[in-house]
């Protein structure tokens, strides 16, 4: 077995010039899990690695690097699912659905292909270099637990594998973490009403998907949720209602919560017939809610970076509510000054989710990597 640790990207590319692993077992680490696999196109590679495991032709999981891999390739992905593609990639959820492509016939279940794009930075720069995803699965033999110890990989498994791919030691410290995996049911093949159902719980809960699935989340965030960000949630609410758009929304800050809403952003909203913004209590926000987001719009630059900073593999989907809808700068803190500062705040945020429910019905949001 041939293995290259942590290497840099000259030495990555000029090792594939060399030897493209056309037909290589290659050990890789997603992030979360080590797998084997080999480029698509290998399929003697990937009949060798089913008989390795004891099992006839089994559905594999495909890792593309980049979520905009899907439009340059051109494939008819549902908007539902794009929107959970845009949600946890880079991640830990695997999304199967319909493929016609014939090229990915031989890992097919049933015609449907699972997609992921994996969290670990150098194995997608390095699918990025094959020029094609490579298709991955646990190490293990069939019907037994997945091994995910290196040691005892390069022990017991040595021979399974071409080409070993190591990155970091830092990289790998973390739990080993299986991804879930989902498949998406479309309306065709359910009598009209698309849906998706969990074929396999790992570490993001079915029912956090599902509720993704059937109502993307909006999460505005400002520095202690009591002024901008329960403007934003509570007014966006209502345009989606009144827009019949299936979308939730919530707010949190950057502060501990356990506070009322500011008074002048009460009554702002009251005064738009929003009563429920009595009731609001301001929330701290929490990774786990960032990962239960579709978006996660701040009121300032500063928020935005410091929550990307805490959460790089969601920095994607963490934007300013100006940035989305095209504006620059910040949305000012009125907390503290006069009503009428309050109601300059208020229409500022009003126009900026007008806008941004146009986009939502135009299908214009685009998330990307590195924005």
């Amino acid at each position: 077995m041939l293995k290259i640790k942590n290497p840099s990207p000259k030495k990555l590319q000029e090792l594939l010039t060399k030897n493209p692993l056309q037909d290589s077992s290659i050990l890789h680490y997603t992030g979360s899990m080590w797998g084997i696999g080999a480029r698509l196109s290998a399929k003697d590679a990937i009949r060798r690695i089913n008989k390795l495991k004891s099992r006839e032709k089994a559905g594999m999981i495909v890792l593309v690097p980049d979520i905009t891999w899907f439009e340059q390739q051109k494939f008819d992905v549902p908007d539902s699912i794009y929107a959970l593609m845009q949600q946890y990639f880079p991640g830990n959820l695997s999304i199967a659905f319909k493929v016609e492509d014939p090229a990915f016939e031989h890992i097919a279940v049933n015609g449907k292909v699972a997609f992921r794009v994996p969290t670990d930075p150098l194995l997608r720069y390095f699918i990025e270099l094959l020029g094609e995803p490579i298709v991955s699965t646990s190490i293990n033999y069939s019907n037994l637990p997945a091994e995910n110890d290196l040691v005892k990989i390069e022990k017991f498994y040595d021979t399974w594998f071409d080409f070993a791919l190591l990155p970091h030691k830092k990289a790998i410290d973390a739990p080993a973490l299986p991804s879930t995996l989902i498949e998406y049911v479309g309306k065709e093949e359910s009598g009209g009403v698309q849906s998706v159902k969990c074929l396999r719980e790992g570490s993001i809960p079915f029912y956090e998907v599902k509720s993704s699935f059937d109502k993307p989340l909006v999460m505005f965030v400002c520095t202690a949720n009591i002024c901008r960000s329960p403007i934003a949630e509570k007014l966006f609410a209502k345009m989606l209602s009144d827009e019949n758009l299936p979308y939730s929304t919530d707010s949190s800050g950057l502060l501990e919560g356990g506070h009322m809403i500011s008074l002048s952003s009460m009554q702002l909203l009251m005064e738009t017939g929003i009563m429920e913004a009595q009731e609001h209590v301001s929330k701290q926000i929490t990774s786990q809610m960032i990962a239960a987001s579709w978006l996660v719009l701040t009121m300032e630059i500063r928020q935005r970076d410091f929550l990307r900073e805490a959460n790089p593999n969601m920095a994607h989907k963490i934007l300013t509510l100006n940035e989305i809808t095209g504006y620059d700068a910040d949305i000012d803190d009125p907390f503290g000054s006069e009503k009428d500062n309050y109601r300059t705040t208020y229409a500022i945020i009003e126009d900026r989710l007008k806008i941004l429910i146009n986009k939502i019905k135009n299908k214009e949001i685009k998330l990307k990597e590195n924005q």
